[in-house]
């Protein structure tokens, strides 16, 4: 795959602008790498809602890397991206930390192969695609419980995203939702849920896109284990939020 030099720019600025330490060479080329394959994959799936490799660098893969200035993903952690869609957040980071074990989840069999194809293309390694519903890999007995951090960007709001995160956490682990300012609200809204799933809301961040649009990251932990009943049957929980 030849890379622009239009593309090159947008991704060494990108770095220079975010404090997430030192990005080698190579990185930065495997990421330029995915979002030129993101830009392709727009051409025959609905990806990401950004049709510009300018909006997927700024508005996707940015925020994704953002949360590297505020926390830390450990060596070795076993992180699960729900609702992966195109790969965000989960590619961007696994690209740039790559001693994590990231799990793509996507019930979308066309994404899910998509995302397969990325990851034999940018050669990584301990990443993997599982297709299929949260719902139902909650209720996995290898799946349940088994993960140190579940991501989750622009998938559902969060009394929802409580339910269907937190089964597949260890006692201890954690969630990331990204959030845009509706974010606040749905907080709140979720309260009911944090307590019947065994979670609490650890931290709150803020933060803005280049282009000043605003952000919010919420930090969630898992402080004790999930009662048996959740996450409900498939669909229930988006139907019927606990709230």
């Amino acid at each position: 795959m030849i890379m622009s030099g239009r593309v090159q720019a947008h991704i060494e600025e990108m770095f220079t602008d975010l404090n997430i330490g030192t990005i080698d060479a190579i990185t930065k080329k495997q990421v330029a790498q995915f979002a030129m394959l993101l830009h392709e994959g727009l051409n025959k799936l609905r990806l990401t809602g950004e049709k510009s490799l300018e909006g997927i660098i700024w508005k996707q893969i940015y925020d994704s890397l953002k949360i590297l200035e505020v926390t830390a993903l450990e060596p070795g952690l076993k992180i699960v991206d729900l609702g992966s869609g195109g790969g965000l957040p989960g590619l961007p980071l696994k690209i740039c930390r790559p001693s994590i074990e990231l799990f793509l989840m996507d019930a979308n069999r066309k994404k899910a192969a998509f995302l397969s194809d990325v990851i034999n293309e940018l050669n990584l390694e301990k990443a993997c695609v599982l297709c299929g519903r949260a719902e139902e890999y909650g209720q996995g007995s290898g799946y349940r419980e088994q993960y140190d951090l579940v991501l989750s960007k622009a998938v559902a709001e969060m009394a929802v995203l409580v339910e269907l995160a937190l089964p597949l956490l260890r006692k201890g682990g954690r969630a990331l939702f990204y959030k845009g300012p509706k974010g606040k609200g749905e907080a709140r809204e979720a309260v009911k849920a944090l307590s019947a799933c065994g979670g609490v809301l650890e931290a709150e961040w803020t933060y803005e896109l280049k282009d000043g649009e605003q952000r919010l990251l919420y930090n969630i932990r898992k402080t004790r284990a999930t009662p048996l009943k959740y996450p409900r049957r498939a669909g229930v929980p988006a139907r019927r939020p606990l709230k």
